[in-house]
């Protein structure tokens, strides 16, 4: 099923200009707020909205991605909004920006779905997401997209989901180089969330071929946050768990959000 958007256009996050679409409007539906991740666009979850038609669904493009505006610095901190009793979907940079907005907020966040979330990077991580955001800036988007793209994908994605991979290297070569090099300087400077404050249900999704975040990373997050976490491999998945297992996706959603299929 496509997209049945309700609304869209752009809000004012201080200087900022936030892109958004909706879907739904239906009086007493639970709520989904999806958050993409470093490149994405709303668009890494249009896979999975089309079957998610008995839920309010709201979608953004950060700051400096998508077609949203660019602004002159941004931080975890700023991609967090305010929002009601919610179920939070994000992926990578965009699962820790769910699960920073699940400790921050817990009156309002009543379970998160985090597809890959990634950690704040130890200092080695934080010197090569210097040179990431330092090449972005020299060469573009292409000086890195290609590389990128290889690793986030599981081997046999590659070459069976190449549709999926066309729309990520869609999603990456439409970014403003500085946006996403912001995005970039924002992750280096990242801390970690007070996993302890997070009462949601919270699951932690892993590709069992993700090298950006690990099974073992997954894990650990589990066991930050503690017994309202679990995580669930995915066998032959990378990091792009929605474009690589879109119909697994929709399942994990509906679990979390409190719907069974």
């Amino acid at each position: 099923m496509a997209s049945q958007i309700t609304s869209s256009g752009y809000v004012l996050h201080g200087s900022t200009q936030l892109f958004y679409e909706t879907e739904g409007n239906k009086k007493g539906a639970r709520s989904i707020l999806f958050v993409h991740g470093l490149g994405g666009t709303t668009n890494a979850y249009q896979p999975l909205v089309g079957e998610l038609g008995d839920f309010n669904i709201v979608r953004f493009d950060w700051s400096g991605h998508g077609r949203s505006s660019v602004p002159s610095e941004t931080s975890i901190e700023l991609y967090v909004a305010d929002c009601e009793d919610i179920t939070v979907v994000g992926h990578s940079l965009g699962a820790l920006i769910s699960l920073s907005l699940a400790a921050k907020r817990p009156d309002l966040v009543s379970g998160v779905v985090a597809f890959g979330p990634v950690k704040p990077p130890p200092e080695a991580g934080r010197v090569a997401l210097g040179t990431r955001a330092a090449t972005v800036r020299q060469g573009g988007m292409v000086a890195i997209t290609d590389t990128v793209l290889s690793n986030a994908f599981a081997a046999r994605s590659l070459v069976s989901k190449r549709a999926e991979v066309a729309l990520a290297r869609e999603m990456l070569t439409r970014q403003v180089p500085e946006g996403y090099a912001l995005a970039v300087d924002a992750l280096a400077r990242s801390t970690a969330p007070a996993w302890g404050e997070i009462r949601a249900k919270v699951l932690i999704v892993s590709g069992g071929e993700d090298k950006v975040s690990t099974v073992a990373a997954g894990l650990e997050i589990v066991g930050e946050i503690g017994s309202n976490a679990q995580q669930l491999v995915w066998k032959d998945v990378g990091h792009w768990h929605m474009l690589e297992n879109p119909d697994a996706s929709v399942e994990v959603i509906k679990l979390v959000a409190g719907v069974k299929s």
